[in-house]
């Protein structure tokens, strides 16, 4: 009876719609899903905008795990179901959707089955999305594969992605050449992510699967189809940070002007550069020195109203009164911001369980030497859990550690930490003489641009 009721319903709200807009616009999807033990209450039809997934339409699940779709398609092209698997890189359920499409799925854990009177070109939109779930384990975190599983394995699964491509030959040949840049995309995209992944096993850094060097190339994005993938931003994305954390002798910061020179279409330029600024974390002075040569590259309307705000922001706490927070030194003395009036004041925010903040130690001893006696304090405050007080005492005296020793009294729940949202460190916060903020996301002691601004400023 309810299984019948819920088929009323969608005949029901199509017969509506029909008389409203005309259904040979209109792709249907029915469904039920199948997984004990998950409680799904809704599913997310999703399609692409830009490279990146965003939400198409929501659909409840009922009592029996029916759901349904009725969608409207103005032009054909990849839509992807979410029952909760799809960010965590679990069962792709990819669709290629055009008008008058009836699909049927019927979703279990592994795996889902398709039919209907009308699935298009689905049946082998699901033989791609078997390669991709058969990579993606590789690349999701929490994961435990390492190079020791994955690399004898690559060469096999590329090798398995190319045959199927060779074998995409419909009478549609637009979508031919989407699915074929949909696989590639898939094995490249994933196969750079395993690399970003934390692991508990490491290859050495000269050790790298030889197929890799064949998808580096001078002009490597160039077709702009790669905007109608949900994965085709995060491709740039992973493809740029592994060359970079993997081209010298030591891992440096990415440098957007050059990745853009690897990039010909304006499109692709223009939605990769803003993706990277806004994930970069890039500090002021990082921002401005780079922005004349990205900016005229950033000329679309989403572009340059995302600039508009990501300036704003970047700019909030600029010339704003710095935290007159206090604080108790190594020997239980309070120091308080306020007693550095008259001085510049640059300040680390830190912890003895923070490995790359113990990186810094080095630099920022060196440079609180080189600036000894000139106009400016040097900070170091631990973030550390009050129960650790004595740990940080000891570690400050083994490692000799100058300038002015603080520790902050609750942690990440310190008022320094809330004032200026800190939720990760190392963190470095510089002010000027009055005790105004220039900087709440500061240069690190390692950035030699550092110097060069702190040598203007005590000259200013």
């Amino acid at each position: 009876m309810k299984k019948n009721a819920f088929y009323f319903i969608m005949t029901f709200i199509m017969v509506q719609m029909s008389y409203a807009v005309n259904l040979s616009d209109y792709a249907v999807i029915k469904g039920t899903i199948a997984i004990p033990d998950l409680k799904t209450k809704e599913i997310t039809l999703y399609n692409v905008e830009e490279g990146k997934p965003v939400v198409a339409a929501t659909a409840k699940v009922n009592s029996l795990g029916e759901f349904g779709f009725l969608t409207p398609v103005s032009a054909a092209g990849f839509y992807y179901v979410d029952y909760g698997q799809f960010k965590s890189r679990n069962q792709l359920i990819r669709l290629y959707l055009e008008p008058k499409l009836d699909i049927n799925l019927a979703i279990s854990k592994d795996s889902y089955v398709l039919s209907g009177k009308n699935i298009g070109q689905n049946a082998l939109v699901q033989k791609a999305n078997e390669i991709y779930n058969e990579f993606a384990p590789f690349a999701r975190l929490g994961g435990d594969a390492t190079y020791v599983e994955f690399y004898p394995w690559l060469d096999k699964g590329v090798a398995k992605a190319d045959e199927f491509s060779k074998s995409i030959k419909t009478k549609d040949a637009n979508f031919n050449k989407l699915l074929k840049l949909a696989v590639a995309t898939d094995v490249e995209e994933l196969t750079y992510t395993f690399f970003r992944m934390p692991r508990t096993a490491f290859p050495d850094k000269d050790d790298r699967p030889a197929v890799i060097k064949t998808w580096q190339t001078d002009k490597k994005f160039t077709d702009p189809d790669l905007l109608k993938l949900q994965n085709g931003v995060s491709l740039m994305s992973n493809y740029f940070f592994y060359v970079t954390m993997n081209s010298g002798d030591a891992p440096k910061r990415l440098d957007l002007t050059e990745a853009v020179t690897h990039i010909t279409d304006p499109a692709l330029k223009d939605v990769y550069l803003r993706d990277a600024v806004a994930t970069s974390r890039m500090k002021i002075e990082e921002y401005e020195k780079i922005a004349p040569s990205i900016k005229p590259l950033m000329v679309s309307g989403a572009s340059k109203a995302f600039l508009l705000e990501y300036e704003k922001v970047l700019h909030k706490n600029v010339g704003q009164k710095g935290l007159d927070f206090t604080y108790k030194d190594i020997n239980d003395k309070p120091v308080s911001f306020s007693d550095f009036k008259g001085k510049f004041v640059y300040i680390d925010l830190w912890a003895t369980w923070c490995g790359p903040c113990k990186a810094e130690i080095p630099h920022m001893k060196k440079i609180e030497e080189d600036y000894h006696g000139k106009n400016i304090v040097f900070v170091s405050l631990s973030l550390d859990k009050a129960k650790d007080a004595q740990k940080w005492k000891d570690y400050v005296t083994k490692e000799q550690l100058k300038g002015i020793q603080l520790m902050a009294d609750k942690d990440f729940g310190s008022d320094v930490a809330k004032n200026y949202d800190v939720n990760a460190i190392p963190r470095f916060l510089l002010f000027d003489t009055k005790g105004n903020i220039i900087n709440a996301d500061a240069l690190r002691p390692s950035n030699p641009e550092l110097r060069a601004q702190l040598d203007k400023l005590l000259k200013s």
